[in-house]
């Protein structure tokens, strides 16, 4: 499959990265309104810059939309109505109107359209939810799940993340604790009660360039979930760095299960007083802000 990528970030390095490594796909070309970011991912991954995203649209077929968060539904749009699959990294949209725009469009098609929650596949998720499904935790009886990162005091520079134009949902909260939000489905199959929901929400690092910050770097979530599992998120993007990382917490009423990237190969599962260390299947690479890749 012929893959063309649209955004030419950080992250857009890591999805050429996996495009390279399938056998099947071919990365063809990227589209960025910055050339010289687009033209630097190209020179370490291959592929073509192009001009416009009409132009990449008619020679792939599929995209990875890694642009910013308000480019989403327009770019995504475009993608299904030319018949393309579509990849589209989170947040889906800025507003819930604009994601069920997108998926109306989606499923009058026979396309892929997906989402980036690449946790989901994490060999130590998919062991949690295998614990889950089997009741070896038993009943559970609360979750807690951090992702916490130092990107406020990195990233200097105001930019989209910090504009108004994201409509906060590059904050903390929207983008990091998506990821979480998304686990809780992927684990439970079940929403919040929203009645329940108690939020913290801060904006630590206010102004960049003398220009106010618009969106939270601190963020904490509790309720409790339909089937009764009460949750606890923190995410944070202002964290000092021997605080970074991700880490989920669940206790049940047999056993407790940790994981921290701080130990990446390993979960921990507590059965009273006796611990057991599980060695993780797969390799796992940890960047300086403990986040994991497979």
């Amino acid at each position: 499959m012929n893959i063309g990528i649209i955004g030419a970030g950080s992250i857009a390095r890591a999805h050429s990265r996996a495009v390279s490594t399938v056998d099947n796909c071919k990365l063809v070309g990227v589209y960025d309104v910055n050339y010289e970011n687009a033209d630097k991912l190209i020179g370490d991954f291959g592929g073509k810059v192009f001009n416009s995203y009409e132009e990449l649209l008619e020679v792939v077929e599929g995209v990875i939309i890694s642009s910013p968060n308000f480019c989403h539904k327009s770019q995504a749009v475009q993608a299904l109505l030319k018949n393309k699959h579509v990849l589209c990294e989170k947040p889906m949209a800025i507003s819930c109107e604009e994601a069920k725009y997108m998926m109306t469009i989606a499923k009058n098609t026979n396309l892929v359209a997906s989402m980036g929650f690449n946790y989901r596949y994490l060999s130590y998720v998919k062991a949690l939810k295998q614990l889950i499904q089997n009741e070896e935790l038993g009943e559970i009886v609360v979750i807690r799940l951090h992702f916490k990162k130092n990107s406020a005091f990195r990233r200097t520079s105001f930019t989209w993340r910090d504009d108004f134009q994201s409509n906060k949902t590059s904050g903390a909260l929207g983008d990091l604790g998506i990821h979480l939000i998304d686990l809780l489905w992927f684990l439970f199959e079940s929403d919040f009660r929203e009645d329940t929901v108690r939020t913290k929400i801060k904006t630590n690092v206010k102004e960049k360039e003398s220009k106010p910050v618009f969106v939270d770097d601190y963020a904490e979530v509790y309720g409790q979930l339909k089937n009764k599992v009460f949750v606890n998120i923190t995410t944070s993007k202002s964290s000092f760095l021997d605080d970074c990382g991700f880490s989920i917490e669940v206790i049940g009423t047999k056993k407790e299960y940790k994981y921290s990237s701080k130990e990446p190969n390993k979960y921990v599962l507590f059965d009273g007083l006796e611990k057991h260390e599980i060695p993780l299947p797969l390799p796992l690479l940890v960047d300086p802000e403990n986040e994991i890749f497979e």
